[in-house]
């Protein structure tokens, strides 16, 4: 009888020594089950070995060291990538809900960033309806049967930028659907509707050599209440299309910023550029150039002026009239045009800025075939 005292004694000072008891939770290394590491159950304790089950058949039990390194216990054991069972709220929800899983992934973003923008269509579309339908459905359902609902977040299935699973945030896009959708609306009519020919304008800028401002860009920079009263009266009927009836106020703030940052490249490059005087001239021109530029630039100075050409450069073209059965006919055009360019002070603007001409002959005399358009900033010398 002592000696089975002793014995007991011993076994539970062994237990105690090792930190493992009957029934802890433990992982077992037997890549079996489609995994790695799997969850077993210590069934005994004999002195430093422990008898691990791991599955319910009778073969499914193994005794191992304790400190062998196919095992791991305590609380450090638990697999990262383990599946968590769902709970019974969360299977009935998975079963019955997935069909609004493409409304929740294509509204999320404007309720979270950090999930990736769905394909919801244009606003006011068939599929934008649906989807909109199908919160309100889902937001009934959250409030009632499924009330208190939470994420499935069994790590390998969450994944970051998508709504997959994540059935709370699918009640909270649900249930705000309305704030949401007026979010959804203006960002994607944003990219619909564009900023026109702007960003053209400035792409031009940067991507030119000696970065060469157009008039429009010019005007942002410069006038730049003015360029945005009428960007803005020019976008609100295409806002309106798409159920917005005003234009956001930040809708011209990219271009804004991208003027800015351009405008930066040109002041850098200005000081160290002069004007080259072309090699010709022609006074009559001249004259009509002269003309042209104060007019359409009030208070402008013409501080320099020259021709490429030094006579009149002929160009034909064809219009069109008629055909038959045999030939097309055309009525041939012949246009004289010179070219050239002028230094050019504008008021308000820093630096001169060198822009370029054509000038047209015709039966009734002089033509402004082409004036400015763009200006290459420089020094006024």
């Amino acid at each position: 009888m002592r000696a089975l005292i002793i014995g007991l004694l011993f076994s539970v000072l062994c237990l105690s020594a090792n930190g493992q008891s009957v029934g802890e939770e433990v992982r077992y290394q037997c890549f079996c089950f489609g995994q790695e590491w799997v969850k077993g159950t210590i069934e005994r304790v004999d002195g430093n070995n422990v008898r691990v089950r791991y599955g319910n058949m009778d073969n499914q039990v193994v005794t191992l060291p304790a400190n062998s390194p196919k095992l791991r216990m305590g609380n450090a054991a638990r697999n990262p990538l383990e599946t968590v069972p769902m709970d019974q709220m969360q299977k009935a929800f998975s079963n019955e809900n997935g069909r609004f899983q493409n409304a929740v992934q294509s509204f999320a973003h404007y309720y979270d960033p950090r999930f990736l923008e769905g394909g919801s269509g244009l606003p006011g579309s068939a599929l934008w309806q649906t989807y909109m339908a199908e919160l309100a459905q889902l937001d009934s359902l959250c409030r009632t049967r499924y009330r208190g609902i939470t994420d499935w977040s069994s790590p390998g299935y969450i994944r970051e930028g998508v709504v997959d699973y994540r059935y709370g945030l699918w009640c909270e896009v649900a249930a705000n659907r309305t704030t949401i959708e007026k979010k959804a609306r203006v960002a994607v009519a944003n990219t619909v509707v564009g900023m026109g020919y702007s960003i053209e304008n400035l792409n031009f800028g940067f991507n030119e050599p000696e970065n060469p401002l157009r008039m429009e860009v010019q005007e942002m920079l410069w006038n730049r209440e003015k360029w945005r009263a009428a960007k803005i009266a020019e976008l609100k009927p295409r806002y309106a299309t798409y159920g917005i009836t005003s234009v956001p106020a930040d809708a011209t703030a990219e271009v804004e910023k991208r003027a800015a940052e351009l405008w930066k490249l040109v002041e850098r490059g200005a000081p160290n550029r002069f004007y080259k005087q072309p090699p010709h001239r022609d006074a009559a021109v001249e004259a009509f150039v002269r003309a042209k530029f104060t007019s359409q630039y009030p208070g402008a100075q013409v501080l320099k002026i020259g021709l490429d050409y030094n006579t009149w450069v002929q160009r034909k073209s064809l219009t069109y009239v008629e055909s038959d059965e045999i030939f097309k006919y055309y009525k041939v055009n012949y246009n004289s045009y010179k070219r050239g360019s002028v230094l050019l002070k504008i008021p308000g603007r820093p630096f001169c800025q060198m822009q370029e001409w054509v000038v047209g002959k015709g039966s009734q005399g002089l033509v402004a075939a082409g004036m400015g358009g763009s200006g290459t900033f420089m020094r006024c010398e």
